[in-house]
């Protein structure tokens, strides 16, 4: 999803034609961008939808997922959800991948999460609620990634930023819940993939500035 990303969409473009286990189908929603966004697509050979500037992050992921072809009956498809300053690393999507393979209940993984700017610096390895309701990432203000987080966790949710969803299960949940602001949907999702029987989990191989 695309929203004035003119200034990380070179890298976050570059880094999935470099994934080391290519990406099956890419589509870009593009909602309202008066920058560069637009163009800089088209010059990338993405195909692009076009949405209102005022399209929430959740309904502009439920039209692209509407255009995709029908699923393949008794095959398990992955939807792979990128923000527009997301750029995983060449190896995220393999990696990811690797991890939900041996796990049959599993649908939804992320990866770690660094800084764009500073790339030692953790965002996320999953979240929480907090006691107060709170979306909770557990780590440290401006903590410093040493490894310390590492490892495969089961979590009650991971950001959209990276995610990797199965299609059937986002499609039988409804997708992300679009009267929930960015920040929040993740957190509804994963819980209601979790209620309905499902497991959640952070890949820390798979890495995202």
């Amino acid at each position: 999803v695309v929203h004035d990303g003119a200034l990380w969409l070179p890298e976050v473009v570059a880094s999935i034609a470099s994934q080391s286990r290519s990406v099956d189908q890419i589509i870009a929603i593009d909602t309202g961008s008066i920058d560069a966004s637009p163009k800089l697509l088209k010059g990338a050979k993405i195909p692009t939808l076009s949405a209102p500037r005022d399209l929430g992050f959740g309904s502009a992921i439920q039209q692209a997922v509407e255009k995709l072809p029908a699923s393949v009956s008794g095959a398990h498809e992955w939807l792979w959800i990128l923000h527009d300053d997301c750029a995983p690393t060449p190896t995220t999507l393999e990696k990811l991948l690797e991890a939900v393979i041996d796990r049959p209940q599993v649908v939804m993984a992320g990866p770690k999460l660094l800084g764009w700017h500073d790339r030692t610096h953790l965002l996320e390895v999953g979240v929480s609620i907090a006691g107060n309701g709170a979306r909770w990432t557990g780590l440290e203000k401006n903590e410093y990634d040493q490894g310390q987080r590492d490892g495969i966790s089961d979590v009650l949710s991971v950001s959209t930023a990276g995610a990797l969803i199965r299609r059937d299960v986002f499609e039988e949940l409804g997708g992300f819940d679009p009267e929930l602001a960015l920040f929040r949907d993740d957190v509804d999702f994963g819980w209601r993939a979790r209620v309905a029987g499902h497991a959640v989990i952070v890949v820390s191989d798979a890495v995202a500035f």
